[in-house]
């Protein structure tokens, strides 16, 4: 595995975009309620996909680490 993406966490990103949009839409027609809702989902999405990366780029780091781990102790034997 030379790559870790999930496509799936890259997908929250259009659709937060799309939410933020209906949120100045709804305010815009004086639905302020409903905007307010927009925006949370729209900024849960988005902190959902940063913590999504960063388990990810956590994941591909600690995979590299252990595998020079394991070719430097594979030397010494």
């Amino acid at each position: 595995m030379s790559r870790f993406e999930h496509p799936y966490v890259l997908v929250l990103v259009p659709i937060a975009a799309v939410l933020l949009g209906l949120s100045a839409v709804a305010q815009a027609l004086g639905a302020n309620q409903v905007a307010g809702f927009l925006v949370l989902y729209s900024m849960a999405a988005l902190i959902i996909c940063s913590i999504g990366y960063a388990a990810l780029l956590t994941l591909k780091y600690s995979t590299r680490i252990l595998q020079q781990w394991r070719m430097q102790r594979s030397e010494m034997n």
